[in-house]
């Protein structure tokens, strides 16, 4: 494989990578890509997650990368999550979110034994190491600059936070340092943590692989935009928002149900899901691939797209109404959560989902 090969692999359906040029220098320089991306144990895994995330890993898989999912258990702990319940935290971890995150990786075609699932407990207990790197990386930030970078944990920046906030950015920036990343893979989210990691990680002492970010293309909840909300807040699609949101382990009539109410006005192109989806999740970020509409000769016959650009054309003459689109794409996300349903249809998984909304109804 080429190393334009490579670099479309692995920037492909991402809004940025920090930098191309050091991306280009990372493959040709011969070394092992080290990737990770981490995931707080929160709340149920929808497609931003399971199809947008994994889907990129199965991407650098094929470049070659040794890809590997941190289980931040710390993390969530310190951002309140599940009730900030350490017990709860570990067995969601284990029992319910990395299992949904396999059930993902099925729906690529990837084994769970391609990846290397790490969780923070199991990190930091080996590597006594991390805490020096943890301090050497915060003496590295300023707290000004660290109080502003609160917002890759969803609070706002002027925010009143306690103390054990504050060790959130850093302690991500240290984990990266512990594994020894070289492709740190997040969503647009966690640019500020990737930006400070980049900043930092060449001023403390030792020899420290400097990180290349690649930031993945976001999915769009399902609900209409809100007023007054930015361009990123918009599209964001949301586990806290069930409406908005289609989970790995959905039934195909919840699939359905989710898709014929979704925010999809005619001809409107612009802060459409519908488009997001197809856009991203169909042709995966690129021009060129196949979308099939199915519908009755009266209402104009099966369609088949091969250029995104062309439902787009359609969409917005109204060739291609919003009832077809949903129908078509529900079926799509149907197909290709296949894999994850058959997974959750195991009752041991089963157990541990319902059990999972139980956490979560209680937190």
């Amino acid at each position: 494989m080429t190393t334009e090969e490579k670099i479309n692999l692995i920037s492909r359906n991402c809004q940025e990578v920090l930098t191309e040029e050091d991306l280009k220098k990372l493959i040709e320089s011969g070394k092992t890509i080290r990737h990770y991306i981490g995931f707080e144990i929160s709340g149920l895994v929808h497609l931003g997650t399971g199809l947008m995330s994994m889907g990129k890993i199965a991407d650098f898989l094929k470049a070659g990368a040794e890809c590997r999912i941190f289980l931040a258990d710390f993390h969530s702990f310190l951002n309140n999550k599940l009730g900030g319940k350490w017990e709860d935290i570990r067995w969601a971890s284990e029992n319910y979110f990395k299992q949904a995150l396999i059930a993902s990786l099925k729906c690529f075609g990837v084994d769970e034994d391609k990846v290397e699932f790490v969780s923070g407990k199991d990190l930091y207990e080996k590597n006594p190491i991390h805490w020096q790197n943890f301090m050497e990386i915060g003496k590295q930030v300023t707290l000004s600059r660290n109080l502003r970078s609160i917002s890759i944990m969803g609070k706002k920046q002027g925010t009143d936070v306690n103390m054990a906030t504050l060790f959130y950015p850093p302690l991500q920036v240290a984990d990266i340092v512990t594994m020894d990343i070289n492709l740190a893979h997040a969503g647009m989210d966690q640019r500020k943590a990737h930006v400070i990691a980049r900043d930092a990680i060449k001023k403390i002492p030792g020899e420290h692989q400097n990180p290349v970010a690649v930031h993945q293309n976001l999915i769009a909840g399902l609900t209409a935009p809100e007023a007054g909300a930015n361009d990123e807040e918009s599209l964001k699609m949301s586990k806290s928002k069930p409406n908005s949101a289609i989970f790995v382990h959905d039934s195909p009539e919840e699939i359905r149900n989710k898709i014929k109410k979704a925010y999809g006005p005619p001809k409107e192109t612009e802060n459409n899901p519908l488009l997001n989806w197809v856009k991203t999740l169909v042709f995966w970020g690129e021009e060129d691939g196949e979308f099939t509409i199915e519908r009755p000769e009266k209402f104009g016959g099966n369609a088949t797209y091969t250029k995104y650009t062309d439902v787009v054309a359609d969409y917005a003459s109204e060739k291609l109404f919003p009832l077809d689109l949903k129908n078509a794409l529900a079926e799509w996300i149907i197909k290709k959560l296949e894999p994850a349903r058959k997974h959750f249809e195991n009752p041991e998984m089963t157990k541990n989902l319902v059990k999972m909304k139980e956490l979560l109804e209680r937190t």
